[in-house]
C-alpha cells in the first residue's frame, strides 16, 4: 500500500527539509519509537517516515504503522527499495538482517543501528515534555541541560558535539572513559587533536572529516552513518561506526556537529575474517569438479556451484533467480531420498549414502550420476539440504569397455579352443581327403565314356574340395607365425584381388568403380594376407548383390594419422541390424547352406588387427553395406620392433573353385 509519509510534529515554519527514514525491525521499539515521534516537537529538521518492515505481520509496530497509514512490508527489499530514502533505522537486534541491509543498503542511503537510535530515542524524549512557562525558562534550561547530559552519559556510545570552528563543545563520559581525557583535556579543543591527536585537521592527513566532509550532506539528509578505518597510537588498525546529526538554531541554521561513535573493530574483524572463510569455502565449491547444490526446506536452490552448471547446463543464475530442485532433479526421488536421510535404516540419519539415480539436463537429456547428500540443521531445526552429484558417464563407460574386454577375453578362449581343435582336424581329415580325391579322380578317368558316371564322379571331387577347404580355413584360423612384410602399393594390391574375380560369372554383372587417390606411399605388410582381405570383401559384396549391383572401392591416405583408409561399398539389401553385433563372430554366415563357412570375416579381421589397423562396417538408411578398413602405414609390430606374426599361407576365403 502508498500512503503519505508518518512525520514528527513541526514547532517552527523554518524547518530544514524533512529526513525520510523508513524502519527496519516492527517490534515494541518500533512502536515506541513511532510513537516518540509523533509527540516530539523539533525545530527542524522533521523526520518522515516512510515505511516500516518486519517479517512478523502480526508484529505491534508494524500493525501501529498500518493504523498510522504508513507503507507496511515483509519484504526487506521491498522496503529499500523506496523512493528519496535518506535513512534506514534497524531496530529488529538482528545480525543477519543487518548484515543483509549492508549489503542491499542503496548508493546515499545512512543506517542508524538500535544503540544509535537509542540516543535519538533519548533526545525525543526530553523534547516531548510541554514547554516552560516564561519566568521559568532559565532554571529550566539549566536543568534540562543536566539532564541532557545525563541522558548523554549513559549511553554506550562516544558523544561529541563540535562547533563548526572545529572546537569541541561537549562530550559524555563514555568518550572521556575510552580516550582517557578529563572534560578540561577536550572542551574547547580540536576535535582532530582530541580525537587522533594530530596537529592538524584530518583532512590534511588524507583522513575523512565529519565536517568537512559531510557538512553539506548531513544539511540536506539530517543524519550520516558511515565506518571509518585508522591507525592507534600504538599503529594498529581500527574501526570506528559514525553516526553524525546536524543540531540547529532557531533560525535553521547548522551550528553544531554531534558525533556518535563506538568501537567496531572486533565486530568488523570477525566479520572480515568470516567472508575469508565464505570466499575460500566458496572456492572450494566452486572449483569442485562434482556438482555440489543447497537448497531450502522447499527446494529452493542457494548454491549451484560449477560442476554442476557443466552437468546440467543451467546457469547459477537460471536456478537461483527463476528455477528449482525440481528443474533437474525429480521431486519424487528427492522426498524419497529425504525420507531415506531422516531414517536410520539406510545409514547414518541425517546423511545419504552414496545411490545411483539420474538427473536431466536443460537439453532433456538424462545423465546418470551418484548422488551424495546431507540435512543441514541449526539448533536442531532443518534448514535445507546439500548434495553431490558425480558424473557416473565416463566411469559407466569405462565399466562398459571393462565387460566388453572380458568379453572378448572369453571368446579369444573359445577361438583358441577352436583353433586347437581346428589344428588336429585338419592333420586328421586331410589325409583321407587327399586320399579320395585321387581316388576320385581315377574313377573319373575310367569311366569318362559313361557320362552320367562322369558328372557324379565330379560332384565328389566338388564336394571334397568343399571339405578341404573348411579344413583349410580353420587350420588358417589357428595357425600363427612369423610372415615376411614387405614394402608394395595398396592400388596394385586391389588391382591384383579384382583381377581374380572380374572375369568370374557371377562378376559379370557387378559395375566395378574404383576412387583411389593417386600418388599414395606405399604400404608395409603381408601382401598375401591382405590379398586375402580385400578378396574376401569384394566376394560378400558380389554375393549380397546376387550378381547384379554397383561395387564401390574407395582409397586414400590420412597423413596427419599415418593411416590408410579403404571402402568397400555395395548396393546389397544391407546387413540386419540384428546380426551387427555377430557379423565379425567365428562361423556367423547369412549365407544359404553350403555356400559360406562364416570364417571369412573374421579372419579378415584378425588379419587387420595383426597389421595394427581396424575393420568395421556400415549399414545407411539407403541401402548396402560399407566396410571401411583402416591400415596404418607400418603395422605395430614392425614399428616397435616385435616380430611379425600372421597367418602361414593366404587362403582365399570364400572364393569358389568353379
Amino acid at each position: 500500500m502508498t500512503a503519505e509519509p508518518f512525520a514528527a510534529k513541526k514547532w517552527s515554519q523554518e524547518a530544514q527539509p524533512p529526513l525520510r527514514a523508513a524502519i527496519a525491525g516492527g517490534g515494541n521499539s518500533c512502536h515506541e519509537l513511532l510513537t516518540l515521534l509523533e509527540k516530539a516537537q523539533f525545530h527542524a529538521p522533521v523526520i518522515k517516515i516512510l515505511g516500516v518492515f518486519d517479517q512478523d505481520p502480526d508484529a505491534p509496530g508494524l500493525q501501529y504503522a498500518k493504523q498510522k497509514n504508513l507503507f507496511t512490508t515483509t519484504n526487506i527489499e521491498e522496503l529499500l527499495g523506496l523512493e528519496n530514502l535518506d535513512l534506514i533505522i534497524e531496530l529488529s537486534e538482528s545480525a543477519t538482517l543487518k548484515d543483509k541491509i549492508w549489503r542491499k543498503l542503496p548508493t546515499g542511503v545512512s543506517l542508524i543501528d538500535s544503540k544509535g537510535v537509542s540516543l535519538l530515542r533519548n533526545i525525543l524524549r526530553t523534547q516531548t515534555s510541554t514547554g516552560p512557562l516564561p519566568d521559568q525558562i532559565h532554571p529550566q534550561v539549566n536543568k534540562d541541560e543536566e539532564h541532557t547530559q545525563v541522558i548523554l552519559d549513559s549511553l554506550p556510545y562516544r558523544i561529541m558535539v563540535v562547533g563548526l570552528d572545529m572546537k569541541v563543545h561537549r562530550v559524555n563520559k563514555t568518550f572521556l572513559r575510552e580516550y582517557g581525557h578529563s572534560y578540561e583535556d577536550v572542551l574547547g579543543k580540536p576535535c582532530y587533536e582530541v580525537r587522533y591527536g594530530l596537529d592538524r585537521p584530518c583532512s590534511e592527513f588524507g583522513r575523512e572529516c565529519s565536517l568537512i566532509d559531510h557538512l553539506e550532506i548531513i544539511k540536506k539528509k539530517g543524519l550520516v552513518s558511515t565506518y571509518q578505518e585508522y591507525k592507534d597510537k600504538n599503529g594498529e588498525t581500527r574501526f570506528d561506526v559514525i553516526t553524525i546529526a546536524p543540531i540547529f538554531n532557531e533560525d535553521g541554521e547548522v551550528v553544531q556537529i554531534l558525533e556518535a561513535s563506538r568501537d567496531d573493530t572486533e565486530r568488523i574483524r570477525l566479520q572480515r575474517e568470516a567472508q575469508k572463510s565464505n570466499t575460500f569455502f566458496e572456492k572450494v565449491i566452486q572449483s569442485t569438479v562434482d556438482g555440489i547444490v543447497v537448497v531450502d526446506t522447499k527446494g529452493n536452490v542457494l548454491i549451484f556451484n560449477e560442476g554442476m552448471e557443466h552437468l546440467t547446463g543451467y546457469s547459477a543464475r537460471e536456478i537461483i533467480d527463476r528455477g528449482h530442485l525440481s528443474s533437474f532433479y525429480d521431486i519424487e526421488v528427492a522426498k524419497e531420498n529425504m525420507r531415506k536421510m531422516r531414517s536410520d535404516e539406510y545409514g547414518p540419519p541425517g546423511k545419504l549414502n552414496p545411490t545411483s539415480m539420474t538427473i536431466t539436463t536443460k537439453d532433456g537429456e538424462e545423465v546418470p550420476v551418484t548422488l551424495s547428500a546431507s540435512i543441514i540443521t541449526i539448533d536442531g531445526k532443518e534448514i535445507g539440504s546439500v548434495g553431490v552429484f558425480t558424473d557416473m558417464r565416463e566411469v559407466l563407460k569405462m565399466r562398459k569397455e571393462l565387460e566388453d574386454a572380458n568379453i572378448q577375453l572369453i571368446q579369444s578362449q573359445k577361438i583358441a579352443s577352436i583353433g586347437r581343435m581346428a589344428a588336429g582336424v585338419a592333420h586328421e581329415i586331410n589325409n583321407p581327403l587327399s586320399a579320395i580325391l585321387l581316388y576320385a579322380e581315377l574313377l573319373k578317368e575310367n569311366l569318362k565314356s559313361n557320362a552320367q558316371h562322369a558328372k557324379d564322379i565330379q560332384e565328389i571331387i566338388d564336394q571334397t574340395l568343399r571339405c578341404k577347404k573348411i579344413v583349410s580355413e580353420l587350420l588358417e584360423f589357428s595357425r600363427k607365425s612369423a610372415g615376411k612384410a614387405s614394402s608394395f602399393s595398396l592400388e596394385d594390391l586391389i588391382n591384383k584381388c579384382l583381377g581374380l574375380l572380374i572375369n568370374k560369372e557371377y562378376f559379370q554383372d557387378i559395375q566395378v568403380i574404383k576412387n583411389i587417390e593417386p600418388e599414395m606411399p606405399n604400404i608395409l605388410g603381408e601382401m598375401s594376407q591382405l590379398q586375402q582381405v580385400f578378396t574376401n570383401l569384394f566376394i560378400n559384396a558380389a554375393d549380397a548383390m546376387e550378381g547384379k549391383g554397383k561395387l564401390e572401392i574407395g582409397a586414400r591416405y590420412d597423413r596427419s594419422r599415418s593411416m590408410f583408409i579403404i571402402k568397400v561399398s555395395d548396393t546389397g539389401p544391407g546387413i540386419p541390424k540384428e546380426h551387427w553385433d555377430k557379423v565379425f563372430d567365428v562361423f556367423f554366415t547369412t549365407k544359404p547352406v553350403g555356400k559360406g563357412t562364416g570364417l571369412g570375416l573374421s579372419v579378415s579381421q584378425n588379419i587387420v588387427k595383426i597389421h595394427g589397423g581396424n575393420l568395421s562396417f556400415t549399414c545407411p538408411p539407403e541401402g548396402g553395406t560399407v566396410f571401411k578398413v583402416e591400415l596404418p602405414l607400418k603395422p605395430f609390430a614392425e614399428s616397435s620392433g616385435q616380430d611379425f606374426i600372421i597367418g602361414e599361407e593366404p587362403v582365399f576365403i570364400g572364393l569358389d573353385e568353379r
